[in-house]
């Protein structure tokens, strides 16, 4: 169909699915938080409610010109008086008209065995217990860095005269890392951590959020500076989130540190054994009732497969600069078996993550599977390079405004200077991509194997729940499959699913904006009667309205919906492995592993498919496979799926290069000029060998 168009301008946050009920805005989720991630509405869409707004005007403060940055003086050890939980707000006023910005901030400060360590919250910049970077203190001051979703921000603060409140400073940084204006005011006061008060208690409730349960804990106790909690919403992610408390005539007060307002107000029973009362935020209010759990305690992330020292293998920070200007902070895993080595140099494979702003981690909800997977390849001796998104982390460049094709690009760019290192064998450097990470390695491999005498292109790839079908038909299918499996009753759930693909076709059409609204009117409707929702009213639904038609509208959603992967794979000429798990509900393996098949049978593309009962989209052993049981489970990567991916990387690595399928003997292969118009281009073709030339500090 229509080829991915790059470059293209986006103005709406970073991408989210359109599918999931849309008068709730979501903060980034599972599966990176968009085409593949979850349609239905969750508790943190509540929390997060004023997330979209808040953080638009955040990426607005980065256009005005520099401001100059005061100096904390550090000394070598933090004073103890910093030690601590400490709660409060970020404030900065309007900006042309725009509303100011008033982000909840929580943060911790311990001594770490290197210097002091300091978690930073704030679920508003999708920042939860975010360790900082750059610290500087004394007895008096303190500066740290926040670096999340892309962009940075530095906090400067001082104590007041008796050690229980902080005042000072905060500004975005801009490239350089000089701070911006406007300035914003910082202020926060000392808290207790309830993990540390004696006899601290804790609750369990379920909350209805219009038709689905959300299990919480919530843990309650009075320490030295007053009454402390936190609350775990695991299903979300969410653990020892601490909370605002007050103690009230009749029970407690708890207000959630997020963007738009949430209050539990609840009445105790006489032993405290009961706090029943009202969850509200926004237009929402909620009954809920918590009770006590003897001996219970709030439950710290556990990831039993998140790599701990000693490494076999080194690993190197590493810079690749891109043609067109942005610059890929990333890391290079070089292992110490060198027994699949040529003339002393190692097979490599680029990590490729899935949609939305992501690190080179992969990261998500305390998993970190990109991390778990460059493990297991070093430990069998196979090198990899992983690198932050662009606009994330250590990559420069804007993440807003890019499309797949752009990502795509990043990802031909790292594997060409991948080929480039000394320590790597050019002709076998593989590609592995996760979710959009699996639409965009057979796009890379595409463009690298082109004609029947290319120079070490991609020599391998595996696809990681890879979308085969149109995004219209993925988004689509995503949408019923959730229902279902979420027991929507399918008279029920017909209409919704129609209704979504009514809008997908429009937007196939190139129908005009004014054509879409009404479809996407008609899905908003299905998808509230759904949730049993009452209609809101006109202020409100027009902002629902808006909020979808810019959602559908944006550049990146558009070319998703409009492009097929099919074309692109049926181009394959390189020892493929794909695998996807049977209980996938955002990519779903019956329909997408199929297609492989019939492309697999039609044009003898070099294809392995590999279907895994069970598994979900992030291969994890699951239940149902929706995206709220993904922060619930442990494991991170099912142990037989990675085993056995690895053994199938170091096996095609070994064998690699696998001779080149002259296009003449491809069945199916078009070489019509206006299909081979149709198919995603190449935005830079680099030769000599040296174009890039490493800036970072290389092994």
């Amino acid at each position: 169909m229509g080829k991915l168009a790059s470059g293209v301008g986006r103005t709406s946050p970073p991408r989210r699915n359109m599918l999931r009920t849309i008068m709730h805005e979501p903060h980034t989720l599972p599966g990176r938080g968009d085409p593949f991630s979850m349609s239905k509405t969750t508790l943190m869409n509540f929390i997060a409610r004023g997330l979209l707004v808040i953080t638009s005007v955040a990426l607005s403060v980065g256009h005005v010109a520099p401001a100059s940055a005061c100096v904390v003086e550090s000394s070598d050890k933090l004073s103890d008086a910093w030690l601590g939980a400490w709660m409060g707000n970020v404030v900065s006023p309007s900006i042309n008209g725009k509303p100011g910005l008033d982000l909840p901030v929580t943060i911790v400060v311990r001594a770490g065995a290197a210097g002091p360590e300091i978690d930073i919250t704030v679920l508003t910049a999708g920042a939860l217990a975010k360790p900082a970077i750059e610290i500087v203190g004394d007895a008096n001051d303190l500066a740290f860095t926040l670096d999340s979703g892309g962009k940075r921000a530095r906090f400067e603060g001082a104590l007041n005269d008796d050690r229980t409140l902080i005042a000072g400073s905060f500004a975005f940084l801009d490239a350089k890392g000089s701070m911006m204006p406007p300035p914003c005011v910082w202020s926060m006061h000392r808290v207790d951590l309830v993990t540390s008060v004696a006899g601290a208690r804790v609750y369990d409730a379920v909350l209805d959020a219009m038709g689905q349960k959300l299990p919480m804990r919530l843990a309650l106790g009075e320490g030295p500076h007053g009454w402390c909690g936190a609350i775990e919403i695991i299903s979300q992610g969410v653990r020892e989130l601490a909370v605002g408390v007050e103690r009230t005539a009749t029970g407690f007060k708890v207000r959630l540190p997020v963007g738009s307002v949430a209050t539990i107000e609840l009445a105790a029973d006489a032993e405290m054994k009961v706090l029943e009362g009202t969850f509200s935020q926004a237009t929402f209010r909620g009954p809920i009732r918590f009770e006590l759990v003897a001996d219970a305690k709030l439950a710290g992330p556990r990831r039993p497969q998140d790599p701990v020292p000693p490494f076999p293998y080194q690993e190197t920070e590493v810079r690749i600069d891109h043609p067109n200007g942005n610059t890929l902070g990333g890391t290079l895993t070089i292992p110490a078996d060198k027994g699949l080595a040529r003339a002393g140099r190692l097979p490599a494979v680029v990590l490729v993550t899935g949609s939305g702003p992501q690190n080179r981690n992969e990261e998500l909800l305390g998993h970190r599977p990109f991390a778990v997977i460059a493990d297991a390849l070093a430990r069998a001796g196979v090198a990899v390079l992983r690198c932050d998104d662009r606009g994330v982390g250590a990559s420069t460049g804007a993440f807003a405004g890019a499309t797949s094709i752009d990502f795509a690009s990043d990802a031909d760019i790292a594997s060409e200077w991948l080929k480039r290192q000394p320590t790597i064998d050019a002709a076998r450097v593989g590609m592995i991509g996760h979710s959009e990470g699996a639409m965009i390695a057979p796009i890379v491999a595409m463009w690298q194997n082109a004609g029947d005498s290319p120079v070490d292109p991609l020599a391998f790839i595996v696809l990681l729940a890879p979308p085969a079908e149109s995004g219209a038909e993925t988004l689509t299918r995503q949408t019923a499959r959730m229902y279902e499996v979420s027991g929507t009753p399918v008279d029920k759930l017909a209409v919704a699913v129609a209704a979504h693909a009514a809008v997908m076709r429009a937007i196939e059409q190139f129908r005009a904006a004014d054509a879409l609204q009404p479809l996407v009117v008609e899905l908003i409707r299905s998808q509230l009667a759904l949730s049993n929702q009452p209609t809101p009213d006109d202020a409100a639904m027009a902002s629902i309205i808006d909020g979808a038609m810019k959602q559908l509208t944006d550049p990146w959603m558009v070319e998703f919906i409009r492009f097929d992967p099919r074309p692109v794979l049926v181009r394959l000429e390189v020892p493929t492995l794909a695998m996807c798990g049977s209980k996938d509900v955002q990519v779903v393996a019956e329909a997408n592993l199929g297609l492989l098949e019939e492309i697999k049978a039609k044009s003898g593309a070099p294809i392995t498919i590999r279907r895994y009962p069970g598994l979900n989209h992030l291969f994890q052993a699951a239940t149902t496979g929706l995206p709220d049981e993904y922060s619930t489970i442990e494991s991170t990567f099912d142990p037989k799926a990675l085993a056995e991916m690895v053994a199938w990387v170091v096996e095609t690595a070994k064998a690699a290069p696998a001779p080149q399928i002259p296009q003449a003997t491809r069945a199916g292969f078009s070489t019509d000029a206006a299909d081979v118009a149709a198919l995603p281009q190449r935005l830079w073709l680099l030769k000599p060998a040296n174009a890039i030339q490493p800036t970072g500090a290389q092994p």
